[in-house]
């Protein structure tokens, strides 16, 4: 089984694929990328998760670093990941199944 840092790697590539070939997938992502998100990948994302989609332009570079995890929680899930998770795999595709095994806040920024 993948870890989730693989798991994520792939869907951001298949997402960055997609935007960099569909103008109009692209144009949503920048514009409602909570909605776009939710319906490429088929989730429903909890309100309480900040999503941002950001585009470089030549003069520009993004480094997203993920955030500190206290070693002491670090199993433990927000009440927002658990809302996630609580139904259960539903035998959906490998998003779904990414999405519901590891924590949202690092698997989407």
């Amino acid at each position: 089984m993948e870890n989730k840092n693989d798991q994520r790697k792939q869907i951001e590539e298949k997402l960055i694929a997609k935007a960099t070939k569909d103008e109009t997938f692209r144009a949503n992502l920048l514009s409602s990328p909570r909605e776009t998100l939710e319906t490429e990948l088929g989730i429903s994302i909890p309100d309480a998760i900040n999503v941002k989609v950001l585009e470089e332009d030549k003069n520009s570079f993004y480094l997203v670093i993920p955030p500190v995890i206290n070693p002491e929680t670090e199993d433990e899930l927000s009440e927002a990941e658990l809302e996630m998770v609580s139904g259960g795999y539903d035998g959906g595709t490998p998003e779904h199944t990414m999405i519901a095994s590891c924590r949202l806040s690092s698997c989407i920024n």
